[in-house]
């Protein structure tokens, strides 16, 4: 139910705190548990978190759509009318082939999906990097409602401390 913040330079080793704590990486020692279960290799828990990383991927020659199919098959409570609404609001033609999109746009996508997921834990890496002002503030509204409504709890990190002190409840330095 709280928005927690990192900030840190370039290598001081937030990605890799992400990648961690969200199972990509497997730790060279010790363990991690989210809601009591360990996270490495438990589909059950992953089902329970979205990561946005740094760097995006999407299947190859995918449209919007298709993402959102993709992720509704991976995420039970995945919301398609959330998914349509948040497109509408972003103006981003869920029909278009994403690899067309700008930077920023890609960004936008993947902001969508992950709020669309509904999930427990979202895990966003450099989230405000490629967005206008304007879009950082809706971005930025909608992860705060999402963490009320839901109950969810958000992990940012950021380069800026200044993107973050006005979202975080807590934060790292």
């Amino acid at each position: 139910g709280c928005i927690y913040g990192m900030v840190g330079s370039n290598g001081a080793g937030k990605s890799t705190f992400l990648r961690l704590i969200t199972g990509i990486y497997k730790a060279d020692s010790g363990k991690i548990f989210i809601d009591e279960m360990p996270l490495y290799e438990n589909p059950a828990i992953k089902k329970k978190l979205c990561y946005v990383p740094d760097d995006l991927y999407f299947l190859p020659n995918a449209n919007m759509n298709r993402m959102a199919e993709f992720y509704s098959a991976i995420y039970e409570t995945f919301d398609m009318e959330r998914f349509e609404t948040l497109t509408k609001q972003f103006n981003l033609n869920p029909k278009k082939n994403i690899n067309s999109f700008s930077k920023g746009m890609k960004r936008q996508v993947a902001i969508i999906l992950t709020l669309s997921s509904k999930p427990e834990y979202m895990f966003f890496d450099e989230t405000f990097d490629g967005l206008d002002p304007v879009m950082r503030n809706l971005v930025k509204s909608l992860i705060c409602q999402d963490v009320f409504d839901n109950k969810a709890t958000a992990f940012i990190t950021s380069h800026s401390l200044r993107e973050l002190e006005d979202i975080c409840d807590q934060l790292a330095l």
